[in-house]
């Protein structure tokens, strides 16, 4: 007979195993757990095409009603390149637009992210900001 803390045990470990399996029509697919973002998005200088010296940087990614944005404040100047993760999970059609002091909004429309059974299948971008 078994103990029921055993039975409990097991009962858990079924369900993890579930929660991490999705069916297919031909056969078990095993999906990851982590969460992708739909949009990677690397912020550089126009001028020079390499990462600068970025203050206060803004980004956003809208979908309909949708939106998800993320702000970095920095008490010190940020060196080298800056990415950004937006829209965790969440296929769509996108405008994503960023910011940063000293800069000029820069904005890409129609950014189009899918998915598979298991993620989305992230875009990366890259923000080239104006003076």
């Amino acid at each position: 007979m078994m103990r029921p803390a055993i039975v409990a045990l097991a009962a858990v470990a079924a369900l993890a195993a579930g929660a991490c399996m999705k069916k297919s029509a031909t056969a078990p697919v095993y999906c990851t757990q982590e969460a992708r973002p739909a949009v990677a998005l690397t912020v550089v200088d126009s001028v020079t095409n390499q990462p600068a010296l970025f203050q206060n940087l803004w980004a956003v990614a809208r979908d309909g009603t949708y939106k998800d944005s993320v702000a970095v404040s920095l008490g010190d100047v940020q060196k080298g390149a800056v990415t950004v993760s937006l829209a965790y999970e969440r296929a769509g059609v996108y405008t994503v637009s960023a910011k940063a002091d000293g800069y000029q909004v820069w904005s890409k429309t129609g950014v189009t992210v899918t998915g598979d059974v298991c993620h989305v299948t992230t875009v990366a971008l890259t923000a080239r900001l104006a003076h």
